[in-house]
């Protein structure tokens, strides 16, 4: 009998430290986007992507966050959605972190579903204090809108694209059609100049083939946690539609001229085991070809 609790408790363990590995071991991937449409005052200039962290902390006051990208030190920081976990009250988190990135960094932030979810559910009314909060923060927070990064008289365009909730398809009916209206994209952030870079901010990386066609040259997005279990060469198991083996699922995608990177995110809704699938921030670099 001491034998099998024995067993049971060494099993326990291993358990557990595999999944504290696992779910709080943060990697840094990296990327080089390369066109002859970054300007030469922005070659070298540096992106970290950060994403789909749902008020998860790692270490007190996300110390250990902030020092992988402290070690990064980019030029930028990119907030690609779902910072909050919209069925929680548990905002802090998120507007600590953006208070702390703020003090080094040009912060550009759109919302995710879980902020929109966060307005339809049980804490909606303290979640309205925090879209306040928000907005009193000095970041950029791109609401279907465009600002300039400038550098010398050259700029790129960074705009912030907000996929309604209703299209997010495991929210509502499963069978329901999700895709857009036509010229949805082109409705909300406008006519595009493909003359100049163009990097659109979009949580959900599931209307890459829009993205592309709109015009964006470099897509950063998130929402999919890497399909949470992932298998080796079969990739991401299951994306948040509730479908397996999702077409999007983590890396880098390529449409002709267009380049989306999807990250597998910080944190997980409600209980997130990840196998095989830790914790990132993204890194990017920007050459002028």
């Amino acid at each position: 009998m001491i034998v099998e609790i024995l067993i049971g408790v060494a099993i326990f363990l291993v358990g557990y430290i595999f999944y504290k590995y696992e779910t709080d071991t943060i990697e840094t991937v990296e990327y080089i986007i390369e066109t002859e449409k970054i300007p030469k005052e922005f070659d070298g200039f540096t992106i970290v992507q950060i994403g789909d962290l749902h008020n998860k902390s790692f270490g007190k006051d996300n110390k250990r966050l902030l020092e992988k990208i402290d070690n990064i030190n980019p030029d930028a920081v990119f907030i690609t959605g779902d910072l909050v976990e919209g069925e929680s009250k548990n905002f802090e988190v998120a507007l600590n972190l953006i208070d702390d990135l703020t003090k080094k960094y040009e912060i550009y932030h759109i919302i995710g579903n879980h902020e929109q979810k966060s307005l339809i559910k049980k804490y909606k009314n303290l979640y309205k204090s925090y879209f306040e909060d928000l907005k009193k923060k000095n970041i950029n927070n791109l609401n279907n809108e465009v600002v300039k990064i400038q550098k010398g008289n050259s700029f790129i365009n960074v705009y912030g694209l907000i996929i309604p909730l209703e299209n997010y398809k495991y929210l509502f009916n499963k069978n329901k059609n999700i895709n857009l209206e036509n010229d949805f994209i082109q409705n909300r952030l406008g006519n595009i100049n493909k003359n100049n870079f163009n990097l659109l901010l979009a949580h959900t990386p599931f209307y890459f083939e829009e993205y592309a066609k709109w015009g964006a040259d470099l897509t950063l997005a998130g929402h999919v946690h890497g399909g949470i279990i992932r298998i080796p060469f079969l990739g991401g198991l299951l994306s948040p539609n509730r479908e397996f083996f999702p077409k999007y699922d983590l890396g880098r995608y390529d449409i002709k001229n267009s380049t989306m990177l999807l990250t597998k995110g910080l944190g997980g809704s409600k209980v997130l085991i990840r196998l095989n699938c830790r914790p990132e921030i993204v890194k990017i670099i920007l050459k002028s070809k």
